[in-house]
């Protein structure tokens, strides 16, 4: 296969990390998504956790489909892998989801700080800056606001309290 007119210092390391990013994405996204259905079920009738984990999923593949846009506009390839099915379709209580949502985050984070450490013992200053104009510091955002929302259901307790985090998250 030929290779692309427009690339240029745009690494294979770095264009194979891409890949799996945008992998992880689309998993982390498939994981909110089952943790969407989870709480939207009869028996947890947790509506507004649902619909936070389906947002939380529609812009973890919004992430994935960015990438998938950046492989393309720096000249690389974008392969398609397997898409690992969530570790359970059961996620327990809100303080279980948001936990296993928390260290999901953080693993997607890890990933995105060695995505660009490679990039930049590469001298790859646009995929540097692409990173952190658009992933990094979302992370920590997100990351900051899962460990609030930990806490704030730790302080609510189980019953009433969740219930009424439930309806200010609707």
């Amino acid at each position: 296969m030929a290779v692309s007119r427009i690339r240029q210092n745009f690494h294979e390391d770095s264009e194979a990390l891409l890949n799996k990013q945008i992998n992880m994405e689309f998993y982390a996204s498939y994981v909110y998504l089952s943790m969407s259905s989870w709480f939207n079920r009869d028996e947890q009738a947790l509506h507004g956790f649902a619909a936070y984990f389906k947002k939380q999923s529609d812009e973890e593949r919004d992430h994935g489909m960015k990438l998938m846009e950046y492989q393309a506009k720096r000249g690389g390839k974008v392969v398609f892998l397997d898409i690992a099915k969530p570790e359970k379709m059961e996620w327990g209580t809100p303080l279980e989801a948001m936990t296993a949502a928390l260290e999901l985050e953080k693993t997607v984070n890890q990933s995105l700080l060695s995505l660009h450490s490679t990039a930049g013992n590469h001298n790859d200053a646009h995929l540097c800056d692409f990173l952190e104009a658009n992933y990094l510091d979302e992370q920590v955002e997100g990351i900051k606001e899962i460990a609030d929302k930990i806490t704030q259901i730790e302080r609510a307790g189980p019953g009433l309290g969740i219930h009424l985090m439930d309806k200010e998250m609707a």
